[in-house]
């Protein structure tokens, strides 16, 4: 047993050192007591290994960075500016998230690091709806049903995935959640429909979806009853007063009918009445 236990402590013992070795090879290399690394330093599995050791111990010890603003602080300069630029080169291709990946397996993504090219790939489009998926149930823990009240193009570009919008999405942050969530929402419950949603021949068709969705999906109102039951106010309470402006001059009239067309427009509709407070039901109620 005391056997056993001699050669496990001059095992971790051999490993700490091998560490430290390393530590103070880069700590010579970088102050120049060294020239460089030693040959085939950075080599294999091995020199990924050592390439590891290096890089925490230059984020954690040497710069004091915590492990969450790693995706914040890091760039080739700051590996340039502490001697590792071979490093860099010969084991992850200038890439600076390949290091930090290598250092710390798993607990970062991609996009965290605006890896160059890495919207443009083949795969792109699943990337894309990975980070949005990451960003809004991961980071924001924003559930599923509230993303039209909660996420917007600012909440991208609080991720730095305002290029991802440009480049996969042409600007669009709905066209990104589409691609993540296929068939979950429409553009129209979001607070900011997609440029030009509401114009031309387009428009009216979008119109005419957005409005058969309210009537039917959402109020599920009786297809003859829509005259006399969906007013104004109720397009406005579910987000399409911009439709109603955009479209048909503030008329919840024009937009039904556009939805309707089979429909006879009543010369004067009845609508259910609202229900006000008067100064009696007030009291009614306070007592």
């Amino acid at each position: 047993m005391v056997t056993e236990l001699k050669k496990l402590e001059t095992a971790g013992t051999k490993i700490e050192l091998d560490r430290g070795t390393v530590i103070q090879i880069y700590e010579d290399v970088f102050a120049r007591r060294r020239r460089r690394f030693p040959n085939n330093f950075f080599r294999g599995a091995t020199g990924r290994e050592r390439a590891a050791v290096i890089t925490r111990y230059l984020l954690e010890d040497k710069l004091g960075i915590r492990t969450e603003d790693i995706p914040r602080a890091i760039h080739k300069k700051l590996f340039y500016e502490n001697g590792l630029t071979w490093m860099l080169g010969s084991c992850f291709d200038w890439s600076p998230y390949k290091a930090i990946d290598n250092a710390y397996p798993d607990r970062f993504h991609k996009w965290q690091f605006n890896v160059k090219g890495m919207w443009q790939g083949p795969d792109r489009f699943k990337l894309a709806a990975e980070a949005t998926r990451w960003m809004i149930e991961e980071v924001e823990g924003v559930p599923v049903d509230e993303i039209p009240q909660r996420i917007s193009a600012t909440t991208f570009g609080k991720y730095n995935l305002r290029g991802m919008l440009s480049v996969c999405f042409r600007g669009s942050f709905f066209r990104a959640i589409e691609n993540a969530y296929p068939g979950r929402f429409h553009p129209w419950e979001f607070r900011n429909v997609p440029k030009n949603f509401w114009q031309g021949e387009t428009g009216l068709v979008n119109a005419r979806r957005a409005t058969r969705w309210l009537c039917e999906e959402v109020l599920r109102v009786p297809k003859e009853r829509v005259f006399q039951d969906v007013t104004y106010h109720l397009f406005r309470e579910h987000g399409l007063g911009g439709m109603l402006t955009g479209c048909f001059s503030g008329s919840s009239i024009q937009a039904l009918h556009n939805a309707y067309p089979d429909l006879i427009v009543p010369k004067h509709p009845k609508r259910k009445p609202r229900k006000r407070r008067t100064i009696e039901t007030v009291k009614l109620t306070e007592a």
